[in-house]
């Protein structure tokens, strides 16, 4: 009996004391830098797959945002943070995205970031996207036709003239 417990004791140690040192090293770590800004900043880098990474983490946040804005009680304080969210991604996002539209690896993610901002400034670019002279994927074309749609449906209807 007394053999099988230092059996035990022996095979847990390690796990115990590496647990620790992990925990110690937890501590130790640089933070992780996860802003918005750094992955703003990520969109214009040369490496895809890191400028691909950085568009999607910013849709995936954005559509949360849009979808809290939308399920939030008007005058609710989640409504409120949502609402400046949103706004943070309009003066952070919405200009990267707009320059960020003629490269071939994140142009349909930021075509769906502006429609979900329903960013006016982008509906001129997103039209040239979808002019027949225009270079592109059929995917960013959808994505540019729906993300179009959404901004000109957002946008308010002009006021009929009076005789």
């Amino acid at each position: 009996m007394a053999k099988g417990r230092l059996l035990l004791v022996l095979l847990a140690a390690p796990l115990l004391l590496g647990s620790g040192s992990r925990a110690m090293q937890a501590h130790s770590a640089r933070p992780v830098d996860d802003s918005i800004e750094r992955y703003v900043h990520d969109l214009s880098i040369d490496d895809r797959s890191d400028r691909l990474y950085a568009a999607r983490v910013l849709r995936a946040r954005l559509r949360i945002v849009v979808r809290e804005a939308e399920r939030a009680r008007p005058g609710s304080v989640r409504e409120d943070e949502a609402l400046a969210a949103l706004d943070d991604f309009e003066v952070l996002v919405a200009p990267a995205c707009i320059e960020a539209l003629g490269v071939e690896n994140v142009a349909p993610h930021c075509a769906d970031i502006l429609g979900l901002l329903e960013h006016a400034p982008a509906e001129a670019p997103l039209a040239a996207l979808l002019a027949p002279e225009a270079q592109g994927s059929g995917r960013l074309r959808r994505h540019a036709a729906q993300a179009l749609e959404r901004i000109r449906a957002a946008l308010p209807l002009p006021a009929p003239a009076t005789p």
